[in-house]
């Protein structure tokens, strides 16, 4: 007969597992098997690339087998280059400009960015990020030395962030990195400013404009608050609907392109006079008054050069402008002209979180919610470490679902998922004070009362 335990249970049911253990288990096993073929995935990428290196680099070393002689040397390899492009296109069944794109990733991953081609090859990163290294490594003019810090950079932090929060980061690490101004490169890059239209199915076509980031935001701000106040008075669009609200943005593009203003009687009219946009600016004290040519931080873009940061604090009204202090970073001024500001640490928390916090997720700050990390029904503060923005979809989640997370120091977010995988956010930006590393400005904490770090396992769970 099997023993008991003090309260008669059998020992031979004491150590069967609950059904909800039995699920997690479960799913972490698929979770896990995703995973690992996402790494055979990129591990495929990496041997096409590198066949594809390999076949046009034998096709050049060959090139009197498949090129005239009477050419010249540079024309001859140039056909060369194009004759191997045509043979993989066919073989492959892809159009030669896109093969064209290939065989210029696949070089310049092969001869100018090992790191990066040898975590591939590992697995350790997908094929986009690959090509979003090769794309923020490319027109960096003869400096291997600069390519090489950034292809190592680069290929170790790739493997913890998704493909689009990469290219800020590469974005912001080259301009760090670069020696040539960055106010050179704007200049050369604003030369290329530009309209195109690109058709597609169905009658219709998109229509791309190149303009200066700080332009760019400001447009897309001003269409995010159509959607806003049209869903706020009842219109035709919502942010709840996603595709009607992509609807509205549109229409408004379209309208204001067209007419220069939107006809009368139109669903979002008065929401598009209504509306001004705005964006941060955050510019050191130096560079404000002309001392320094430090490039200033535009909000949900990156690293502007320093005539342009100064120009937009000193004479943009739509711009939220931040000093900060030139050693330490301190935020010394938050704007306050700009329309109907948000409480100071709702202001600061946007600029620290930069977008929604949930792995993954580059929604930004500024069209999230505020969220306490531990719920105010469970004795959570409303203070900096124990709130932080998440977008609607990933502020349900967190509360509705058994994902779960915990505010760590610095404004780190360890979130654990269902299947019991744990993901690091980091804030977007880290902005010290002089009395609290970690606290917002004006919050004189000095030595901060230290308490247990508490997730959501340490209250019942909301689902």
């Amino acid at each position: 007969m099997a023993p008991s335990d003090s309260k008669g249970r059998s020992d031979a049911y004491s150590d069967v597992p609950s059904p909800y253990a039995i699920a997690q288990d479960g799913l972490a096993e698929l979770i896990d098997a995703s995973v690992q073929a996402q790494r055979i995935e990129a591990m495929h990428a990496a041997l096409r690339i590198e066949l594809i290196f390999h076949t046009v680099s034998y096709a050049l070393r060959s090139e009197e087998a498949f090129v005239t002689a009477r050419l010249s040397p540079q024309r001859r390899q140039e056909l060369a280059r194009r004759s191997v492009t045509a043979e993989l296109a066919t073989a492959l069944h892809v159009p030669e400009r896109t093969m064209e794109h290939q065989i210029t990733e696949a070089w310049a991953l092969a001869t100018e960015l090992p790191a990066t081609l040898a975590a591939l090859r590992e697995g350790r990163l997908s094929a986009r990020h690959a090509s979003v290294i090769v794309e923020e490594t490319a027109d960096l003019g003869e400096d291997p030395r600069l390519r090489a810090r950034l292809d190592e950079r680069l290929a170790g932090i790739a493997e913890t962030m998704t493909a689009a929060t990469l290219r800020r980061k590469a974005r912001a690490l080259r301009e760090e990195l670069q020696v040539q101004s960055v106010a050179e490169r704007h200049r050369a890059a604003r030369a290329e400013r530009r309209v195109e239209v690109e058709p597609v199915r169905d009658g219709m076509a998109w229509l791309h404009a190149l303009l200066p980031a700080a332009d760019a935001l400001l447009i897309k701000d001003r269409l995010d608050d159509v959607v806003r106040i049209a869903a706020a008075a009842g219109g035709a669009g919502g942010l709840s609907d996603p595709l009607r609200a992509d609807h509205v943005r549109a229409d408004a593009a379209r309208d204001l392109l067209l007419y220069g203003s939107l006809p009368a009687g139109s669903d979002h009219a008065a929401a598009v006079a209504s509306v001004r946009p705005t964006v941060h600016v955050t510019v050191p004290v130096l560079t404000l008054i002309g001392a320094s040519e430090a490039p200033g931080l535009l909000d949900g873009y990156g690293p502007i050069d320093a005539d342009t940061a100064r120009r937009l604090a000193a004479t943009a009204p739509s711009f939220t402008r931040l000093l900060t202090h030139p050693v330490s970073g301190t935020v010394l001024d938050v704007d306050r002209t700009s329309y109907r500001p948000p409480a100071d640490l709702k202001r600061w928390l946007q600029v620290r979180d930069g977008t929604c916090r949930f792995p993954g997720c580059n929604r930004r700050a500024a069209r999230c919610e505020v969220d306490h990390t531990i719920d105010w029904q469970h004795h959570g503060r409303t203070a900096y470490d124990n709130i932080a923005h998440l977008c609607g979809l990933h502020h349900h989640l967190k509360h509705e679902t058994a994902w779960s997370v915990r505010h760590l120091p610095d404004g780190v977010l360890e979130w654990r998922s269902p299947a019991g995988r744990t993901h690091a956010t980091h804030p977007g930006r880290r902005i010290p004070n002089s009395t609290d590393t970690t606290g917002p400005p004006g919050r004189e904490t000095g030595a901060r009362r230290s308490s247990p770090v508490r997730d959501a396992s340490d209250v019942p769970p909301p689902f």
